[in-house]
């Protein structure tokens, strides 16, 4: 047969060549753009890329002096300048709602978006695609249940004494349905998680596990763990459908990850290879389908914690809980001195696909990548001043029937 003019392969017509690259994994689809031009415009033609599986794109943020955590794009095609994906003002949400007062990013998962918002002076979720316009709204957990602290008007990233941390839990591959996670913390004396909740897109409301994890009960576990700490701001993982993300054990001073499915039942409790606590557990994040973890070396000097090295690890072995360590680089290698303050930089995000890390560094307000096989530091874009959260975007173009369909 010959060869239709303009198509990628001989013998294949375009779309059945999309379809066997919908299969195949995005890191080698990229690279399938390097074969020819017929293949890299069949790549990025805005149809068929709707099709193709995706990677990280972007990272959403903002800070106090606009949106609390949303409002600018830094994308990872080019430069910061470059035309973000979809419109990071987020403009369809309000078209929608009409209602809504204020909305504050809290998570991302795969193509979807968490917000908290205010609307008809109720405290609410919305649950959107960005990339096809979708949404549905989700009541809170219940009329006591306290708003996150981004939704305070004068946030200015403390935390509180008391608030309400929700995940959002969503993998494609497995299924078109999304969960919430949240944990009630208080933090005004003994650290304890309160309650817990769970919210699943199929039944379209909130299970309390409370009870469960007063009791220590199988599927609550999390009575049984007396004083621990979440740690929130350590990333979080989705691997093997399972949600992990990283607690301090108080009484044991121990760091574990935790492993939770979409009703908040913890199915794996994962051990740190450290357990002298010289080696601590900064960040993870899901990367090539396996899980790693980023650990920082630290000094207490001057009255204050120093870091030292930074180190990823790999969990090899899943069953077996084997981390192998996978790259080391200094702190003089990434910001040219022997030492810096932890509190100086944020790490951010480890690459699904490649073997790149992300940071935010505090002193000049800028957006680094570090490319571990090349061991180069490069500076993406200036965040701004006063930037509180940034939220990686991977988009997604399927249109899922838990969303409500577009006007």
């Amino acid at each position: 047969m010959d060869n239709a003019k303009g198509t990628a392969v001989a013998g294949l017509y375009d779309d059945l060549l999309v379809e066997i690259l919908s299969c195949v994994p995005v890191k080698d689809v990229r690279r399938s753009k390097c074969v020819s031009k017929p293949w890299c415009d069949l790549i990025t033609d805005p149809l068929h890329r709707k099709k193709l599986p995706q990677t990280l794109e972007g990272f959403f943020h903002g800070g106090p002096g606009g949106p609390y955590s949303y409002g600018h794009f830094t994308s990872l095609s080019g430069s910061g300048k470059s035309a973000p994906p979809v419109d990071p003002s987020f403009s369809f949400l309000t078209a929608k709602l009409p209602g809504v007062e204020r909305m504050a990013l809290l998570d991302s998962c795969n193509g979807l978006l968490l917000f908290g918002c205010i609307q008809d002076n109720k405290f609410g979720y919305i649950v959107c695609n960005p990339a096809t316009e979708e949404l549905v709204t989700v009541p809170a957990s219940s009329s006591s249940c306290p708003f996150p602290p981004q939704l305070e008007e004068n946030y200015d990233g403390n935390d509180g004494e008391r608030y309400a941390h929700t995940y959002l839990m969503f993998d494609p591959v497995v299924s078109s349905r999304f969960h919430l996670l949240q944990f009630w913390m208080n933090t005004s004396g003994k650290v304890e998680v309160q309650m817990v909740h769970s919210y699943s897109s199929q039944t379209r409301a909130w299970s309390d596990r409370s009870s469960k994890l007063e009791r220590g009960e199988e599927g609550g576990g999390w009575g049984l763990w007396g004083e621990f700490i979440i740690g929130f701001m350590c990333g979080k993982a989705l691997v093997n459908g399972l949600l992990h993300f990283v607690v301090y054990h108080v009484e044991k001073h121990e760091n574990l990850i935790v492993a939770v499915d979409g009703e908040a039942k913890i199915c794996r409790i994962i051990r740190w290879h450290d357990k002298h606590g010289d080696n601590i557990p900064a960040f993870i994040d899901q990367s090539q389908g396996r899980l790693h973890c980023i650990s920082t070396d630290l000094q207490f000097e001057d009255l204050q914690f120093q870091f030292t090295e930074l180190s990823v690890w790999v969990l090899q072995d899943y069953d077996t809980q084997e981390w192998i360590l996978k790259h080391n680089v200094s702190c003089s290698q990434l910001f040219g001195s022997l030492s810096c303050p932890f509190n100086d930089f944020d790490i951010v995000a480890i690459h699904p696909d490649h073997n790149s890390i992300f940071l935010a560094q505090h002193w000049n307000q800028k957006l680094v990548s570090y490319y571990m096989d090349g061991k180069e530091l490069h500076a993406l874009w200036s965040l701004g001043e006063d930037y509180l959260y940034i939220t990686p975007y991977i988009p997604c173009f399927m249109e899922l029937p838990v969303l409500a369909t577009k006007d």
